[in-house]
């Protein structure tokens, strides 16, 4: 009887011992099931920066300013704890480095140039001198995808002694390392302890509440792809408990799942926009007016409008303009001698638009009409008033090269395209001038430079070449063949007189001219076929009109 009841509690004893232990095998995976939540994003992995290198700074003073701004901004990498900075030798392996501008349109050939390089992101920066001072570029790329992340520039700095330049640098060192669209991340997490890479150095404080943020949506710039704005999800907080100088060290007391919250996640919003107490009226309302607050005659001024910020312009710009222009046409018969006319002034209008597809490379479309009337020259004609119509058209295709890697100051540029002249005229008899269309392909050169400091003035000139161009005549020719030119050249004057538009005047001058040999078909005045020798035209127009850029 003793065994049978030993026997028994054993096998009770078992039992339990087994079912306990299903038990706690299950709730053990259960909680390993929770503990592995996760949250992915493609974008949140592409912009987290561990190893940072520096690529080779360039100015165009022989070094001059380069080498003691590579030399700071070597140190300032080095400084910092938020990754860990990597030596490169691309300046001795490469033969050609590409210029700051051409990586950041090419993230393709900045892929190439950092394949080599164990780091997660690369500091590129140019310094250039000019007659309106320094000015100095900074960019951070991704290795990842070769794009620009963050990027800095300072303008015309009028000052030139290296101690004020690596002021301007460490300044500009800060900028583009605040847009980095996050502060620090977790270097570790053992249970609901972290260690967060950031410190007293970063303004951290003990009992701190850090928020854990998923970076899930970036915008980046439409040209020059830095990033202009993130999205962000909020996946978990943090309490700080330990600060060190660069770590600290803390517990997750929220997280959107357990388990969310992960080595490398991110901290971000370290510094909370703090905004005034809202006025209120007695009642504790609060004032649904701006203008009925009482200092509002002093804080808004009289009849106050809301304000919005005006983008820089970066896609292209479209113009209109009017002219008064004069024209002078004649052309030199075999029979009846020179015929001239002249028309001292007449109207013309034009449009046109151009789209900025890089900082360099742009496209141009313009479009000119105008009416005139002249004195036919021939005497007994039908016509005694001969009414003209001019029509211009051209379409090119240009690149700029930038004095200063800015697209708003100095340049000199080159463009090929095509143009077509054409001016209409009435027919009389004896035939005086026939409706004659030019056209042909043309190489042009142009170059515009601010002619005061704060840039609010340009002045600038174009030159158009043409190639073989050819010339037709209706309703009947002046011979059987010709030899023509073409010359075109303008200069101009610009003043800004908002962000995206600017008011001009320019002067434009042509001149259109052909040797003629061969039979014409003319009807002279005896009524018989009569032939020209040469034939011009030619126009001076003073034009006004409005550049809007957008």
């Amino acid at each position: 009887m003793r065994s049978h009841v030993q026997f028994t509690a054993y096998s009770m004893v078992c039992s339990t011992l087994l079912t306990t232990t299903v038990l706690n095998s299950r709730l053990a995976y259960a909680e390993n099931v929770e503990q592995a939540a996760t949250y992915v994003s493609q974008i949140d992995q592409e912009l987290t920066i561990r190893r940072i290198a520096l690529l080779p700074i360039v100015d165009n003073v022989e070094g001059i300013y380069a080498r003691p701004v590579e030399a700071q901004l070597t140190q300032l990498l080095k400084a910092s704890h938020r990754w860990d900075f990597v030596d490169t030798n691309i300046a001795s392996t490469a033969s050609s480095l590409p210029t700051l501008v051409e990586l950041e349109e090419n993230p393709t050939q900045v892929q190439r140039l950092v394949q080599p390089i164990d780091a997660d992101a690369f500091v590129g920066g140019t310094i250039s001198r000019g007659p309106s001072g320094i000015s100095l570029r900074i960019d951070i790329f991704l290795k990842k995808d070769g794009k620009v992340i963050s990027q800095e520039i300072l303008r015309d700095h009028q000052r030139y002694d290296l101690p004020e330049i690596r002021e301007r640098v460490v300044e500009l060192y800060r900028k583009v390392i605040g847009r980095i669209p996050y502060e620090g991340f977790l270097l570790s997490r053992q249970g609901n302890r972290v260690t967060v890479n950031l410190g007293k150095s970063d303004g951290i404080t003990k009992d701190q509440i850090l928020p854990v943020v998923q970076i899930i949506a970036v915008n980046r710039h439409p040209k020059f792809n830095f990033l202009i704005s993130s999205e962000k999800e909020i996946i978990g907080r943090i309490k700080v408990l330990k600060v060190d100088e660069t770590l600290s060290f803390g517990a997750i007391i929220t997280e959107k799942e357990k388990g969310a919250v992960q080595r490398l996640a991110k901290v971000s919003g370290l510094e909370q926009i703090n905004y005034p107490e809202p006025s209120r009226l007695e009642d504790g309302s609060a004032y649904s007016d701006i203008g009925s607050r009482p200092d509002a005659s002093v804080t808004f001024g009289k009849e106050p409008k809301e304000w919005l910020p005006v983008r820089p312009p970066s896609f292209g710009q479209v113009s209109a303009r009017v002219g008064l222009g004069t024209f002078d046409s004649s052309v030199a018969l075999s029979d009846s001698g020179t015929l001239a006319a002249k028309a001292p002034y007449y109207p013309s209008v034009g449009i046109a638009g151009e789209l900025w597809l890089t900082p360099e490379w742009t496209t141009r479309a313009d479009i000119l009409q105008g009416v005139l009337s002249t004195s036919n020259p021939r005497t007994g004609a039908t016509n005694g008033t001969l009414n003209q119509a001019l029509s211009r058209y051209s379409l090119d295709l240009g690149y700029n090269f930038l004095l200063r890697e800015d697209f708003f100051g100095p340049k000199v540029g080159i463009s090929g395209g095509f143009a077509m002249y054409r001016m209409y005229v009435d027919s009389s008899t004896p035939d005086a001038f026939e409706t004659v269309t030019y056209s042909g392909f043309f190489f042009g050169l142009s170059g515009s430079f601010p002619v005061t400091d704060n840039r609010h003035w340009f002045m600038g000139g174009r030159l158009n070449l043409f190639f073989l161009p050819a010339m037709s005549e209706a309703p009947r020719k002046s011979g059987s063949s010709s030899r023509n030119t073409i010359n075109e050249f303008s200069i101009f004057v610009e003043n800004k007189i908002a962000e995206n538009m600017r008011a001009f005047g320019a002067l434009d001058f042509s001149l259109y001219g052909s040797n003629i040999t061969g039979q014409g078909t003319r009807v002279g005045p005896t009524g018989g076929a009569e032939s020209a020798t040469t034939l011009s035209q030619r126009h001076t127009v003073l034009n006004f009109g409005i550049n809007y850029m957008f």
